[in-house]
This record gives C-alpha cells, sequence and structure tokens, in this order.
C-alpha cells in the first residue's frame, strides 16, 4: 500500500513539473528584484506582456511587485 502512494505522489510531482512554464527573467529585473528584496523565499515569476510579476514571501508575508523589462519596480503588494 505504502508503494502505491509513493508511485502516486511521484507521478503527481512530474505532472505538475511538466505543466509549469519556465519564465525567462531578464538579468535587469532579476538584479532589481533581488536588491530590492534580498531575503525573499518561494519566488514565482510571470511574464505578462512588457513586464513581469513576481510573487514571493518575505519575512513571513506574501507580497507581489511587477517589473517593467528594464528592472523598473511598477508596482507593490502586500
Amino acid at each position: 500500500m505504502k508503494s502505491i502512494f509513493t508511485a502516486l505522489f511521484a507521478f503527481a510531482l512530474v505532472a505538475c513539473a511538466e505543466t509549469a512554464e519556465a519564465v525567462e527573467v531578464p538579468a535587469a529585473v532579476q538584479s532589481a528584484f533581488q536588491a530590492a528584496y534580498p531575503g525573499a523565499t518561494d519566488v514565482e515569476w510571470e511574464e505578462d506582456d512588457d513586464h513581469y510579476e513576481v510573487e514571493f514571501n518575505l519575512n513571513g508575508e506574501e507580497m507581489e511587485a511587477e517589473f517593467s523589462a528594464t528592472g523598473e519596480q511598477l508596482e507593490l503588494e502586500d
């Protein structure tokens, strides 16, 4: 029974990994984000038209920010 759950768990991980789309974030955007939020964890990026949205945790709080392709921060939601 234990092996069935292990197999299902492994399958679920692979299925999720295949559906996740990798976002190529420009170096200027990554640098600006890291400078503004050096302790950020659980960082997830999305590309949206002409800007980049990032969801992350900082000091126990979930936050979202938007950056232009040149690294200018456009918005912050906490």
